[in-house]
């Protein structure tokens, strides 16, 4: 049922040589996952139409995902992003991990 695998990151501040704080993504684990469209939308701004696709995902669990997080994955050679938006562990016996996350479009 968990098929895909999925690249779990955090953000971490770092600091460059020159004392510029910025943020990079560290990996904090690679999920199993299965995952289908909950739902897609369609807007309207002042730089033109705006698509915005929300996922449903259900993958193993790993305590180091949260609301910060993004997920990767390799999709026949392209690599897709999610921001995870909301996770829970439902049954609160820490398998499962159940996350609702909107994909990042180039």
């Amino acid at each position: 049922m968990l098929r895909l695998a999925m690249t779990a990151q955090n953000p971490v501040r770092t600091v460059d040589d020159f004392g510029q704080a910025s943020e990079a993504w560290v990996n904090v684990a690679v999920l199993h996952c299965h995952i289908e469209v909950a739902s897609t939308s369609e807007t309207m701004d002042d730089r033109g139409p705006a698509i915005r696709t929300d996922w449903r995902i259900l993958a193993s669990f790993h305590p180091s995902v949260n609301t910060r997080s993004r997920l990767l994955w390799n999709d026949r050679g392209t690599e897709r992003t999610f921001n995870v938006r909301a996770c829970w562990d439902r049954d609160q016996r820490r398998r499962r991990l159940e996350i609702e996350a909107t994909e990042v479009l180039p």
